[in-house]
């Protein structure tokens, strides 16, 4: 009788229970790196998102100028950039958000196409 009742439970064999650790530790080994760059793209996406404004703003004021004879400036495209500053040289944005920064170049603005505003690479 004995017998009869210790074949009836079900468990894991320490075989199965050492396969799936190992199998978790694979796809942790995968995952956590990937987890750690979470920030980083969080940074450079928001910074991305800058320079798209930056250039829509660009964009506006150059219609502005085309259409009305409006005279802009580069201080007037970088005025109150919601959270991101440009530095006085036009060749670094930031956040107080992030520690990350974003260099960029300006092309000037010419008759018939309005400045543009590129990401050269972002920094620390």
């Amino acid at each position: 009788m004995v017998d009869g009742i210790l074949s009836d439970q079900k468990a894991f064999t320490i075989l199965e229970i050492v396969v799936v650790l190992i199998i978790l530790g694979i796809l942790l080994a995968v995952a956590i790196p990937k987890l750690f760059h979470i920030p980083e793209d969080a940074a450079e996406g928001s910074l991305k998102s800058a320079v798209v404004e930056l250039n829509a703003r660009e964009n506006l004021a150059w219609g502005r100028w085309k259409s009305d004879k409006v005279n802009y400036t580069v201080n007037d495209i970088k005025a109150n950039l919601h959270g991101f500053r440009v530095s006085h040289d036009n060749t670094l944005i930031s956040s107080s958000s992030y520690k990350r920064k974003a260099v960029v170049a300006r092309t000037q603005p010419v008759e018939d196409t309005p400045g543009r505003w590129v990401i050269i690479q972002f920094t620390y």
